[in-house]
This record gives C-alpha cells, sequence and structure tokens, in this order.
C-alpha cells in the first residue's frame, strides 16, 4: 500500500492562524469594552475631582469672605476672589449681598463669562448669628479646563485597559502555541510521514505524558494499531476474494452451460464464452447487446422468456423450458433454458442455456416419422384425424366455417398391377406433391388416410365460397395431368372427391368425414373425375 501525500495547512486552514485571529479579535472586542467602561469612569471620576477641589477652595475661604461681606470690606474680598480665579478650574468668582449687590468679582485672566458654565454657589453667612444671610459666593467653572483634564484621564485609563488587553492576548496565544497548537503541527507531521501497516507508532513527549495530548498520542497509536489490524485482514481477505474470482471466472468462462445475466431492461450484463457460441455471435457481438434488448436478439419467441421471467418472480423459483433461438441461415437452433431472478439491488435475471439442437432435431425427427406418411410426407391417418379434430374445435369456438374433402384417385389399382408397386408409389407422391400445391399450405390440411385415400381440410372456407371451387378445379386439373414413371413410361389417372362443410353437414369430425365420403361414392357412381358436395345433414 503506498503512502498518500497529506495536504499540508496554510493560510486561512490553519488552526494557530485561527486561533490567534480569535484570540485577537476577542481581546480587541474585550479590550474595546473595556477602553470604553473605562473612559466613562475615568471621566466621570476627573469630572467630579476638578468640582471637589473647587469646592475644597471655595470652603478653605468660605469664612473669611463671610468676615468681609460682614465688615463691607471690599478689599478683603476682592484679595479673596482674585486668589480663588488663580486656579485653572475657574473662571469667574463673584460675591453677591443679600440684598443682590455684587461686592466683589474678578475674572481670571483669559477667562469670560460663558453662558451655561457649572455655577458653584455656597451661602454666606454672619461669623456671630448663623441664621444671618450675608449673601453668596458663586464661582463659575472652567469647564473647558475640566473637560480636557477629565478627556486626558479617560484616554489614560483607556489606553491602559487596551495595553493589558492587549499583553493578554499575546501571553494567551503564546502559552496556547506552546502548549497545544506545536505539539499537534508535530503529532500532524509525525502522522503524515507514517506508512500505513508499517508497524510506527507516535512517541509521547515526556512533558506531555499526563495531559491531552498525551491523551491524543494514545489515542492515535490505538488508532494506527486498528488500523494496521484492518489493513492485514483487508489484504488476506482480498487475497482470498482474488483466488476465488479467478477460481469462479475460469468456471464461468469454461463452463459447458451458457450463462448470462441481464438488467431489469433485458439488457446484457455479463455472459460467458459458451453464450457467445451457442447463440452464434461473436464476444463483440454479445458485448453490444448491453445496449440492446438481449431477449429479442436472441431467442425466436421473446414474448415466451419475459412470461418465464414473470413466473420466476411470482414464484420465487427457478423456471425452465425448451426455447428457440433467432434463426441464423437454415438451421434452426433449440436451447434449454433456466431463469430466474434477483430482486436485492433492482432486478437482475440469470439465464443458463443448453444447447439441445440436436436432441431437438432427432425429437423433431421423430415426432415426424410418427405424424407423417413414410411415402408421400403427408400427414398420415392418425395425425390427420387429430388436425381434424383441432380444426373443428377451432372453427366451433370461432364460428367459423370449414370444409372437408375425401379424395380418392381413380385408375390407381391397374397401374398398380401394370407397372408394378413401385410405379404405383411413384404415382402416389407425384399425387401428394400436386395436392399440397392445390391448397393453402400454410393453413389448410393434406392427410393420406391409406391406399389412394387422401383428406383435406380448408380452414374458413364454406360451400359458397369461391375459394372452395377454385381449389377442387386445381386439384381435378392437377391430378389429371399424365405422371412420367422412372422407367419412361407415361400414366393417367383421374379423382373422385366429396365434400362437406362445417356446420352444413355436421359439427363432429367423424359426421363430416362420412358426409364428404358418401359425396365421394356419388361422384364415382356418376363418371368420377369430378366433385360433389354432400347433402345438408
Amino acid at each position: 500500500m503506498t503512502k498518500s501525500a497529506a495536504p499540508r495547512v496554510r493560510g486561512a486552514n490553519s488552526l494557530q492562524l485561527r486561533f490567534m485571529l480569535l484570540v485577537f479579535a476577542s481581546a480587541t472586542v474585550l479590550a474595546l469594552v473595556a477602553a470604553t467602561f473605562a473612559y466613562q469612569f475615568g471621566k466621570a471620576r476627573e469630572l467630579a475631582s476638578s468640582r471637589n477641589s473647587v469646592e475644597a477652595l471655595a470652603t478653605a475661604v468660605e469664612k473669611t469672605l463671610a468676615i468681609g461681606a460682614y465688615a463691607k470690606d471690599e478689599v478683603l474680598l476682592q484679595e479673596v476672589a482674585g486668589g480663588l480665579v488663580r486656579n485653572e478650574l475657574v473662571d469667574v468668582v463673584e460675591v453677591v449681598a443679600a440684598d443682590g449687590r455684587a461686592l466683589a468679582k474678578v475674572v481670571r485672566p483669559g477667562g469670560a463669562e460663558r453662558h451655561g458654565a457649572t455655577l458653584l454657589t455656597r451661602p454666606l453667612v454672619s461669623p456671630f448669628d448663623a441664621q444671618e444671610s450675608l449673601g453668596q459666593l458663586r464661582i463659575r467653572l472652567n469647564d473647558d479646563k475640566v473637560q480636557a483634564d477629565a478627556d486626558r484621564e479617560a484616554y489614560t485609563l483607556a489606553a491602559a485597559m487596551v495595553a493589558q488587553a492587549a499583553v493578554l492576548a499575546g501571553v494567551l496565544y503564546l502559552v496556547a502555541a506552546r502548549l497545544v497548537s506545536r505539539p499537534i503541527v508535530r503529532l500532524a507531521s509525525a502522522l503524515r510521514r507514517m506508512t500505513p501497516g508499517s508497524g510506527e507508532r507516535l512517541e509521547t513527549p515526556a512533558s506531555h505524558a499526563g495531559d491531552e495530548i498525551g491523551v491524543l498520542i494514545a489515542g492515535a497509536n490505538t488508532l494506527l494499531d486498528s488500523n494496521e489490524r484492518a489493513l492485514q485482514t483487508e489484504r488476506r481477505l482480498r487475497a482470498e476474494v482474488e483466488a476465488m474470482e479467478a477460481q469462479y471466472r475460469q468456471i464461468f468462462d469454461s463452463s459447458s452451460a451458457g450463462i448470462f445475466v441481464l438488467d431489469e431492461n433485458g439488457r446484457l450484463i455479463n455472459g460467458n464464452p459458451t453464450v457467445s457460441r451457442v447463440v452464434g455471435l461473436s464476444m463483440d457481438e454479445l458485448r453490444r447487446l448491453s445496449e440492446d434488448d438481449f431477449v429479442s436478439r436472441v431467442f425466436n419467441r421473446p414474448e415466451q422468456v419475459r412470461q418465464m421471467i414473470d413466473e420466476a418472480v411470482a414464484r420465487g423459483e427457478t423456471v425452465s423450458a425448451d426455447l428457440e433461438l433467432v434463426q441464423q441461415g437454415d438451421e434452426r437452433r433449440w436451447v434449454h433454458c433456466l431463469i430466474s431472478v434477483q430482486r436485492a439491488d433492482g432486478q437482475t435475471v440469470e439465464g443458463v442455456i443448453y444447447d439441445i439442437t440436436e436432441r431437438k432435431s432427432d425429437e423433431n425427427a421423430v415426432r415426424h416419422r410418427a405424424e407423417h406418411d413414410a411415402l408421400t410426407q403427408l400427414k398420415n391417418r392418425a395425425a390427420g384425424q387429430a388436425t381434424l379434430e383441432r380444426f373443428v374445435a377451432d372453427a366451433r369456438a370461432r364460428d367459423a366455417v370449414l370444409t372437408v374433402a375425401c379424395i380418392d384417385l381413380d385408375g390407381f389399382k391397374q397401374i398398380n398391377d401394370r407397372h408394378g408397386h413401385a410405379a404405383g408409389d411413384e404415382v402416389l407422391v407425384a399425387c401428394a406433391d400436386r395436392m399440397r400445391a392445390a391448397v393453402r399450405r400454410s393453413s389448410d390440411l393434406v392427410a393420406r388416410l391409406g391406399g389412394d385415400e387422401f383428406l383435406i381440410a380448408l380452414r374458413d372456407v364454406g360451400p359458397g365460397d369461391a375459394v372452395l371451387i377454385q381449389v377442387m378445379r386445381a386439384l381435378i386439373d392437377g391430378l389429371a395431368l399424365p405422371i412420367r414413371l422412372s422407367s419412361g413410361a407415361e400414366v393417367r389417372v383421374g379423382v373422385s372427391i366429396g365434400v362437406a362443410c362445417l356446420p352444413m353437414h355436421g359439427v363432429e369430425p367423424q359426421r363430416l368425414v362420412r358426409a364428404a365420403d358418401e359425396a365421394l361414392y356419388h361422384v364415382k357412381r356418376n363418371g368420377k373425375l369430378a366433385f360433389a358436395l354432400a347433402l345438408p345433414a
């Protein structure tokens, strides 16, 4: 078994790369979320810190300003307010008396009174009586400065959070790559270099003896053991199957029986050389039947084979029959065919054929000798009567007509006495040939009853049909012609014919023959060389 080249992991398919991207993507999302919260938190804290700082300053000078307001010392109030505006967080400081008069007002250099600026107010009460209100301290904050300090603090804290997330992601990636990704890559590389079934196994590093990597390596080694055993079993079974296939192929190819397999559409799947020899097709012609209807191309009566297939399906067993093959040349060929049907995966037809042409020829020869007159090769008395009975049954079943004629040769005994029995035999053979020529050979019957007596049956011919007159005239004229014997002598015979028709003269074979025989003797008594129709029953 050759070792297949395992694909190398590159680009986006790398698990390590995907893990790194996942870690950094997670870290980025986490950093953004943390930075957002840190920014908001830092900004709020710095704003609160700035406000608290200004309020602490206001608290520190509150009493001084209260004394100045009580004493109406505008110089003191002005100096204290000026000290407050030195703070960058303060834009304007204003001391207002209880009656609304401005006692002092100082604007920070570079500052300005801004509409909507944050305003801090502190009440001023008498240093001697806490219930007496002297006025109010108003401080307008430098919102731009406060906002800038808050943003700076917030950005600093957010940057710290992002840096922390990035460092954590990098550390996590390095640790995962060292502890998980690299060992897995080394394990995959080692597996790729191994030859299946070679007995090689993976070594477990000491640092991974008790962790998941060690468990993975142990599992891989177990799988390699199972794979090696499976490969050994597969090789052994494959060798056995190949040996069996070779044996069965030899049996299949050398069998004296023709074996073929057809699909459900009648196309050839496989056939051995004996099939080719029996059906008279070359192997190339036989293979082309995989695209054609094998049954129609090979068997003379394909409907009979299809009926056998249906019967095999219905009965679930093998059926057999003697079948005639499609004739090639002058020879008729026969086979004994066994058909069975398998329906595991779709329907397949299995057939076995044996060449029985010689046996069938012998059977046909025996049957022919049993049914035919040895001299004239016409149907003999027994076969003629059996055929007539079949004709009568068919005509009655179809409500059809049938004509029966009894024929007797006139002057035959004189020829037999004068020229000998051999000459008489020649006359009988010549007359039999002329009778066959006068009737329809595909449908009618001509039989020799014995001596110079003959029987003819014309299917679907009645007393009023022109065919009857035509056949009778052909018989009378043909049999009246001279016959040249092998000795060179020329002889003539006459003929008397009696005719009976079904159903006019009867519906039984014996009754029809008797009526025709009576008509025959009427002809003989009245001049011969003619035919007569029997009287109605």
